[in-house]
């Protein structure tokens, strides 16, 4: 092994320099290829090289270091709930450009997914509100309406009817209240049973509604008793509708046990007066129909208007 001492001190100089990491250091060169240049050139090889590693390491962590940073940002703006967030890629296919890609492709199916599900949940609970839209509907039709007829029950007929009267007051239209009760209804149920008496109600009730209008008011007011409100309609067109609706119910009859059943009712009509409650109204049919009866049933009378207040 030759002898340091031997060495060229430039060379020595030189390596002192580059172990001492000083990788910028270079000996001049004289181009003579004499033992001085030669080692000028082995020296500033092995410092262009290490300076490079250097330079390429340094590189190398920096682009580690602003990776983990904005790795890092981004899944703080996944954990906030913002699944559009992805890294940018510079597609240099080494290690942190392919786990960008990996991170984005995650990031990208985990936001497919929670949409999917969202959306779900979305058609799922407007399902769900229409269901208890509809039930609720149904709720409210059932509470209002009488479950053997399918009339309104008494409760809501009312309801109605006072609408009604507000909306003739406000427009000053006319309205009438119509009062039917079956005639003879009670030998009809000791005659063939109150299942046939069910039966002869519900005929009525749809031979009631097969002469009304879409927006008169029919209810079962109690027992065999109907009313009939009918909005923006005077004396006479009451009277005409009380006829179509007696000769609609005495056209019903059906079989029975015990032979054929027939039904016919009798007709109370009044024509509210401004100011009148709709209990007054309801009042003075029922007293006409009361008049109906006497005079023979299975017809129609109309009541006087009210005196003079």
């Amino acid at each position: 092994m030759p002898d340091p001492r031997e060495l060229p001190p430039e060379l020595v100089t030189g390596l002192l320099r580059l172990c001492e990491g000083d990788f910028s250091f270079r000996l001049p060169r004289t181009g003579t290829r004499d033992d001085t240049d030669t080692a000028a050139f082995f020296v500033n090889a092995i410092a262009e090289e290490l300076e490079r590693i250097m330079r390429t390491s340094q590189e190398q962590e920096k682009r580690l270091a602003d990776f983990v940073q904005s790795t890092s940002e981004m899944l703080i703006r996944v954990a906030a709930g913002d699944l559009t967030a992805q890294l940018e890629r510079d597609f240099a296919g080494d290690p942190p450009d392919v786990l960008a890609y990996l991170v984005n492709n995650t990031v990208a199916e985990l936001g497919a997914f929670v949409a999917a599900t969202q959306r779900r949940a979305d058609e799922d609970r407007l399902r769900l509100e229409a269901l208890v839209l509809e039930r609720t509907r149904e709720l409210d039709r059932l509470v209002g309406v009488d479950i053997l007829t399918e009339a309104y029950n008494r409760r809501r007929l009312e309801e109605l009817g006072r609408q009604e009267i507000g909306r003739a007051a406000r427009f000053g239209d006319p309205l009438c209240v119509l009062m039917l009760d079956l005639d003879h209804f009670k030998s009809i149920n000791d005659t063939f049973g109150h299942s046939v008496g069910d039966t002869a109600l519900q005929m009525a009730a749809a031979a009631i509604r097969s002469r009304v209008r879409a927006y008169d008011h029919v209810g079962r007011y109690g027992g065999e008793e109907f009313v009939i409100v009918a909005p923006g309609t005077p004396l006479a067109g009451a009277v005409r509708l009380a006829d179509a609706v007696r000769d609609a119910i005495a056209a019903v009859e059906f079989d029975a046990i015990d032979g054929p059943v027939t039904i016919t009712t009798s007709v109370g009509i009044a024509e509210w007066a401004p100011g009148e409650a709709l209990e007054s109204v309801i009042a003075r049919a029922d007293a006409a129909m009361y008049r109906a009866k006497e005079m023979g049933r299975n017809c129609a009378f109309a009541a006087e208007a009210p005196a003079a207040g």
